[in-house]
Parts: C-alpha cells; structure tokens; sequence
C-alpha cells in the first residue's frame, strides 16, 4: 500500500484532507498528520484495530502506549479521572501547546490503548490542520511519525519514507516545528511529558517546554533524578533510625548497664560496702530477708545475723504476694442463717 499524500496550503484542500482522514480512520486505518512538533502517526483512539494497527506500523509493543490528543482543555474529563486543579492550571498555561500530562483514565471508556496500567497521557497540540480534524472526529492516538529506533519524521517527505507503505495517507503541512514569521525555524524538539498521578508531579521527559516553565505554574514539581534522590535520603533516614532503636537497650539491660555503672564508680576505693542494718526481729521485712527461727534468736538475746550486702542476683527476685492464715469457718445450721438473714430468733429442734 502507498499512501496518498494531501497537500493543505489551502481551505479547499484543508477541507478535502480533513475528510479523507476521517474516512480512514472510520475504517480503523492509520495516517499521518503534523503536529506542533513533529509529524505523527494517528488512529482513532476508541479502535482497538487501529491502535494494533499504529503499534504495528511502528514496530512497537503494547508496553508503549501511545498518547492521546484531544481538541481542547474541556475534553480532557471526558478521557481522564480524578483531575487535580494544577493540572487545569498547566492546562491553561501550557495548552495548546507541547505539554503531555499523563492522568488516571476515565474507567467507563472501552478502549484500548495498550499496557497503561489504567493512566493516560493526552495533549491538546497546537497545530491548525490537527486541531480542526480532532473537533470534527474526536480523540486520536497519535505517536511520533517513525519506525522504533528511527529519528521522528519532521516534515511529510520523512514520513512518506519510513511509513508510506504502512498508513492509508499523509497529511503534508511543511516541515515542523513550523516556520516562525520572520522565516527562522526552532529546533525540533518532542512534547515535555509530566506524570500528574502522584504527587509531586515528575518530568518524565524534559522537551520543548523545560522544567523551570513548569514550575512557574506549579513550584513543587520534580524531575525523575530529584525524585530519585529524595527517595534515597528518606530510604538513609529509615535504615539509620531502624538502626538506633535495635541497638538501644531494653528491659533488663537497661538495669544491667545501670548496675555496672554504679559497680564502676564505687569499687577499687578498697573499703568495705556498707551494710544495711538488720531489720526489726519479727517485721515482715525480718521475713522476707530470710531471718529463720526468729524466737530461739531473741531468747538467747542475739541479733539474726545474715549479709544483707546488695547481690546482684535479687534483680531477678520477684516477691510473692504473702499468705496469711485464716480461722476456719464454723458452719451454723438452716435456722441460724434464716435468722442472722431476717433477724428472726427460732430455736434449733
């Protein structure tokens, strides 16, 4: 197949390219239109043949969807969900324009664009010829003119070289980026890609609009290498604090190290520790020390005598709660809980 070529240098011929494309992509075909900044590769969004078809003359896999033009900012709900108001203020800076903003996609729409894991990139360009055919027939995807691997086709002749056996015709605009009106022609440069499905937004790819513009509009915008250099500080941060509190002592470590402490600061002055004084004979501080016997010790008139130098083995000494005796109970009869209940004096039979 050779693909035809339509010339628009005038509205009759504008008009007759216009309906010709629509013919074609109506029968799910691919074709050629310029663009603001290179020519491209166009089918019609909603055709799951087409897109095959454009992924196919590219050489290209479903793992690079292609994006999608729309006509204006006011269409972009109608293809992408949950829109934050920044991305209508880089609307309104940015487009028409070279800008791609990649969004969630609206989950009712049936088509199929590829592996986007459920996003959308979409531009409004600002090309007269593309915008005109994009208002009477509605989004495209559209991907840069050129087999993979292969520089983008910058002018009609290009294109006709890499695709014209691939798609049913190709729109000739002259060269892109157009010509500006004192004759100059700028550099060649793809649209800037910005990923708005996170915050903060990411420069995917950095083209003809540059990050600083970006962030005139909105400042908190990042590139993928300062993103990825935030993450590794934050990634620093977390192993250094995990680190610390797997080192700080707990429980009875704490109380060791304070032990060892006290040890370091009072031995090697060569005196005794002191003693505590035996506790009173019979208290019950007398008997949880472990005083035994206590009458026969105060009979023979003598102090319980036992080390009561602090060892470091009562750390782990829990105390048991003390038990004490109780009386037996006497049980009484029928008619004497009857009567200690309703106070009623009946003698036992």
């Amino acid at each position: 197949m050779n693909a035809k070529l339509y010339p628009v240098t005038t509205d009759t011929e504008t008009t007759e390219a216009v309906e010709a494309a629509r013919e074609a992509l109506n029968a799910h075909e691919t074709i050629v239109i310029p663009t603001d900044t290179v020519y491209g590769i166009a089918c019609d969004a909603f055709s799951h043949q087409g897109v095959s078809k454009l992924l196919a003359d590219k050489g290209r896999s479903r793992t690079m969807p292609p994006p999608v033009l729309i006509f204006d900012l006011a269409a972009l709900a109608g293809v992408a969900d949950e829109i934050p108001n920044d991305v209508y203020d880089l609307g309104n800076k940015f487009w028409p324009g070279a800008l791609t903003i990649i969004l969630y996609s609206y989950p009712s729409l049936t088509w199929d664009l590829g592996e986007t894991q459920g996003t959308v990139a979409v531009r409004v360009p600002d090309d007269k010829f593309a915008l005109k055919l994009l208002t009477e027939h509605g989004p495209l995807a559209v991907s840069s003119a050129n087999k993979t691997g292969q520089p983008a086709a910058a002018n009609a002749e290009e294109a006709l070289t890499q695709l014209g056996k691939d798609v049913t015709l190709v729109v000739d605009d002259g060269p892109r980026p157009a010509p500006q009106e004192d004759g100059s022609v700028g550099e060649s440069k793809p649209s800037t890609i910005l990923d708005c499905t996170s915050t903060p937004y990411v420069v995917v790819r950095e083209g003809a609009i540059t990050v600083e513009e970006l962030r005139e509009v909105v400042p908190s915008i990042v590139t993928r290498s300062e993103l990825n250099a935030r993450n590794d500080e934050k990634d620093k941060q977390e192993t250094s604090t995990q680190e610390d509190t797997e080192q700080k002592p707990t429980g009875q470590e704490d109380l060791d190290e304070a032990y060892d402490q006290w040890d370091a600061e009072h031995s090697g002055s060569g005196k005794e520790p002191e003693r505590a004084a035996s506790p009173v004979a019979g208290s019950i501080a007398d008997m949880l020390l472990g005083a035994v016997n206590t009458a026969t010790s105060l009979a023979a008139d003598k102090k319980p005598e036992f080390d009561q130098k602090r060892l470091r083995g009562y750390r782990n000494n829990t105390p048991q709660p003390v038990k004490t005796a109780q009386a037996p109970v006497k049980p009484v009869s029928t008619d004497a809980a009857r009567a200690l209940v309703h106070g009623e004096a009946k003698s036992e039979s």
